[in-house]
This record gives structure tokens, sequence and C-alpha cells, in this order.
């Protein structure tokens, strides 16, 4: 490619285009060689034009042509021709290069890097407490209500860039998982996604969970042990108590009396108390479209014990 070779806008003022009766993509696709010729368009960006359009080909194909005819009828416009030729031929190479597919080496960038890109992508997530996971195949009988209306709106999180490769849904979910509220919708859920991501396990910073569940001692104990917790929104409800601990099992064997559990009789609450290290504690009733709620003197209760038990000692 020589660099004496003149350039789009200098056929353009001689008014060639018009003389030889180029159509607008002819010129389209001579401006973009140009510009590949300065550095401002990446050749297989050129190419990647050509490929994706028929007409774009053909009019290469049409300019060669007219150039041709118009080399023989005038000879002295054989110089201007051949630079147009030779510019046609080279957008033709680039169009039948095959594609890089390598793409960028984006875990080469440092880590911090990263951490900023995984910020801007996630930019597009505009709720502070996402939806975990939803199962209808755990034990817990939480009450499903047949109103559709009645089921809070959940907004979909597009999480394709977990997908790419090992390295980036490992990053980017810890990202995930550090930066936004998760919400557990039973103690279930919570259980099983802490058993089997580790990820989760490092890198939980708040959570919203529903206490109710046959598994609820082991879930509170499985999150005792995440590292970086630091909020905690517990969601109770009548549901909350209606599994029986092994103490409260045994008790009613004997004082069948007993009136209905407490909160702190519910599975779970020995184990939700072993949770330290947390900045911030918060009780909530269920949405009433969900679950029958409990008490506010019930909320205020256990809300007071867990401040006194799991903050940080002067937080509260």
């Amino acid at each position: 490619m020589s660099s004496s070779r003149a350039t789009f806008y200098a056929h353009q003022t001689m008014n060639l285009y018009a003389r030889y009766g180029l159509s607008d993509n002819a010129k389209r696709l001579l401006r973009d060689h140009d510009q590949w010729r300065m550095g401002s368009l990446d050749r297989d960006q050129l190419g990647r034009n050509v490929r994706m359009s028929p007409d774009l080909r053909k009019s290469i194909t049409d300019t060669i042509t007219k150039c041709a005819a118009m080399m023989r009828k005038k000879p002295d416009e054989v110089k201007n021709c051949i630079e147009i030729i030779q510019a046609c031929t080279e957008i033709l190479d680039a169009a039948d290069k095959p594609p890089d597919l390598e793409g960028f080496p984006f875990l080469t960038l440092p880590a911090e890097l990263r951490q900023i890109v995984y910020g801007w992508y996630a930019t597009k997530i505009v709720a502070s407490t996402l939806v975990a996971y939803q199962s209808d195949n755990c034990d817990c009988g939480k009450w499903t209500s047949p109103n559709t209306s009645a089921t809070p709106t959940i907004y979909r999180v597009d999480m394709a860039l977990a997908r790419t490769c090992r390295q980036i849904k490992t990053e980017y979910l810890e990202f995930v998982y550090h930066k936004y509220t998760l919400y557990f919708d039973c103690c279930c859920e919570l259980n099983k996604r802490l058993k089997i991501n580790p990820a989760l396990r490092s890198s939980l910073r708040s959570i919203k969970v529903h206490w109710n569940g046959p598994v609820s001692d082991k879930a509170f104990t499985r999150l005792a042990k995440c590292q970086e917790l630091k909020h905690l929104d517990i969601v109770v409800s009548k549901s909350t108590t209606c599994f029986e601990t092994p103490r409260e099992k045994e008790m009613r064997r004997y004082f069948r009396s007993l009136k209905p559990a407490r909160l702190v009789d519910a599975l779970g609450i020995d184990e939700l108390l072993t949770i330290r290290g947390l900045t911030s504690v918060c009780v909530s009733h269920v949405n009433a479209k969900q679950n029958v709620k409990r008490t506010d003197e019930e909320r205020a209760n256990l809300q007071g014990l867990l401040r006194v038990k799991l903050l940080v000692s002067g937080l509260d």
C-alpha cells in the first residue's frame, strides 16, 4: 500500500466518482478504506462491513468494471482508475480474510480494572435487593398465592457475563454478592446455595431471608461462617414457628398443653444467635400477600435481641 496514493477526498475533489458513475455504496466503502489507511478504522471492521451486505460487495465489483471501461475510453484516466481498483482489491482482501476470533485479552488486565468493568456492566441492575433464587422443590411448605397479582414483581438480572468462562463467572458473582442484598424466599434455598456455592459463602455481604423451613438451623449455621457478612434482614411470619426444635418436640411429649411456639422457640434461633460481627440487623414482617404476619411486639422484641447479640460492640 503506497503512501503516495491519492486519498478518497483527493479523488472526490477531482470529481472522479461522479464522472465514473460510482454508487453511494462504493463511495462509502472507499471512504472507509481511506480511514483504514489512516489508522482510524480497523481492518476487521472494514471487512465486516462488506461481508454483512451483499449490496456493498456488489458495489465493489461494479466499481472495478466501471474503472476498466473508463480506462479503455480515456487512457489519460489510467492512473486514477488503477488507484481506485487497487483500493477495491484491498477492500475485497479485507472482506475475505477470516475474522479474528481471539477477542480482547480481558483476563490479562489487573484485577482492579476488571472490577471496574464489572461495576460498569452492573449499572443496568437498578434494584438494590435481588431475588437470589426461587424454587418450589423444598419442604418448607411456603404458601404461594393463587392470585398472580399478589406476587411481587421479579426483575430478571442479566447474568450473561457470568457465562463467559469460569474465572469471569467467579469474579463477577463475587462482585454481585458483595455489592447487592440477596433475598432468599426460605431457609431451604439459603442452606442449599451456601452449601454448593463457595463464591457465595466467601463474598456474601448483605442478605434478606424469610425465616422458615425445616433446615433453618443448618442454614443459619452456614450463614454464621460467612466472614464478609455485614447486614442481615430477617423476615418473620407465622410459618417461622411451624417447625419445632428438638427440645420443643421433647417437651411436647410430656407437656401437651403448651401454647403455640414463640419466636424464641423457633427452629434455628440458637444458630441465628451465633452470628457475630454484623454492622446492621433488621427484622421485617412478611408481605401480607405472601404469608400471615406476626405481631409488631414479636418483631420488635426479636430485633432488639439480635441487635444485642449480633452487632459489633459499640455500633448500636
